[in-house]
């Protein structure tokens, strides 16, 4: 997947990686994934090291026949400007090129909580997402029971605590959901690295 853009929509500038076969008037699986504190800015080269966009340049990647998004949080936090980012993701599920049934969130620690938020505010969308290292309002979680969901931790986390994860787990277990959650027993704060170089897990988001 090599076929990148740089694009705008009201206050977020985003990436979005188009497979490399891309045909108008085929609809495509998406992918939108929210990224952590430390990619925060307003110049993309902070997403330099991103494991998920790292595999999206390989010829193998799961993803490759998916459209994939990463705006970038210009703010302290994502929740600073929820408005413009519910906005975009619903002008992204209107877009003709996208298969709305294989609309899918990806999010690792600040953007997994807002991963989590945005599922929760509209839920009617998402078929599937990875959530790495988030947490949230899991008393509301019962309103995510639809969609699939992944959901990864590490033990040894100090920066988000594992705990928020279990939590959230729990309370999706409660409404049925279709839901896994895997703690790693070794790892820190960065849980996202072992996830998404899982080729797997990409296969699974994506299918």
């Amino acid at each position: 997947m090599v076929n990148v853009k740089k694009e705008t929509f009201k206050s977020l500038h985003y990436l979005i990686y188009y497979p490399k076969d891309y045909q108008k008037g085929k609809k495509y699986p998406l992918v939108l994934h929210l990224h952590g504190a430390g990619s925060r800015g307003t110049n993309f080269e902070e997403f330099k090291g991103s494991t998920i966009l790292d595999i999206l340049e390989k010829e193998d990647s799961p993803l490759s026949n998916a459209i994939c998004v990463f705006p970038q949080c210009h703010a302290d936090s994502w929740f600073d400007i929820f408005g413009d980012l519910l906005d975009f993701v619903k002008h992204l599920y209107e877009r003709d090129d996208i298969d709305q049934g294989k609309f899918n969130g990806s999010g690792i620690s600040m953007g997994g909580y807002a991963i989590y938020q945005v599922m929760i505010s509209i839920p009617e969308y998402f078929h599937k997402a990875i959530v790495c290292c988030g947490g949230g309002m899991y008393w509301d979680a019962f309103r995510m029971k639809n969609i699939k969901l992944r959901i990864f931790h590490g033990e040894k986390d100090n920066a988000v605590f594992p705990e928020e994860s279990r939590r959230m787990y729990a309370r999706l277990k409660e409404a049925n959901a279709d839901v896994v959650l895997t703690i790693y027993p070794d790892r820190d704060h960065n849980c996202w690295d072992p996830t998404y170089s899982n080729y797997e897990n990409l296969d699974w988001l994506v299918n």
